[in-house]
């Protein structure tokens, strides 16, 4: 073995000694704690999109109470999950313990998205893109919906649709709804009333597999359908 790799060897011993060790939560491990957050931000198209609901992070907390490691766990889409990890980096906690010492722990944390907007209004709450060899993904620019029902009733519809190289949407399909009654306004709205600067591929414009899910009220009242593996929110 030469001089040159033992010498390189033996600094990537010691870099790797000199790492912390990384704890969970348990008997032995207190979890960290929030004690500081920061606004959260939108984006515009999720604006547009009245996108509502959470981004799932996963992350270390660092003895001193700083987050790193950040990562995407459960995905909402639209921009959010970058404007998610860019709000945690910003938060500080109380470090876990351990022993009575404060050490790094593997935590999990939860952005919330809130728009505002009537009760019964329909919006958006997770949307994605098939991604495969995307240069650039579609970019909401236009959005419409159905005039808000004076009903009280928590409903729920999933959409795939093609964002065109025109930006139209295309081949419009209900995957799944609470009752078919909400299916023909939504689709309506989507295919005459939202617009998008189309995704690229090899810097030209390109058809853009797009899946969202929709709901009126507080909740959706029925399991919402899985994302296909393929597609991936942004």
């Amino acid at each position: 073995m030469t001089k040159l790799r033992i010498v390189l060897l033996l600094s990537l011993a010691a870099l790797a000694f000199a790492q912390p060790t990384i704890y969970r939560p348990g008997p032995e491990v207190t979890a960290p704690v929030v004690i500081q957050k920061a606004p959260v931000a939108y984006t515009d198209e999720a604006r547009l999109a009245k996108l509502e609901g959470s981004v799932l992070l996963s992350l270390v907390v660092d003895a001193d109470g700083k987050p790193r490691d950040i990562k995407v766990a459960r995905a909402l889409g639209l921009g959010l999950d970058d404007k998610a990890i860019d709000n945690v980096r910003a938060w500080r906690f109380k470090p876990g313990i351990r022993n009575g010492t404060p050490v790094a722990v593997r935590a999990s944390v939860e952005v919330f998205f809130r728009t505002q907007r009537d009760l019964w209004d329909w919006h958006a709450v997770r949307a994605a893109y098939r991604s495969p060899a995307l240069e650039k993904r579609p970019v909401l620019i236009k959005t419409k919906f159905p005039p808000t029902a004076d009903e009280e009733e928590n409903a729920s519809v999933t959409m795939a649709f093609d964002v065109a190289p025109d930006g139209i949407p295309a081949n419009v399909v209900v995957v799944k709804s609470s009752d078919a009654k909400w299916e023909q306004d939504l689709l309506t709205a989507v295919r005459t009333g939202w617009r998008f600067e189309p995704g690229s591929v090899d810097g030209k414009p390109a058809t853009v597999p797009a899946w969202f899910e929709f709901v009126r009220g507080s909740h959706a009242p029925i399991p919402a359908p899985p994302i296909p593996p393929e597609f991936v929110a942004h």
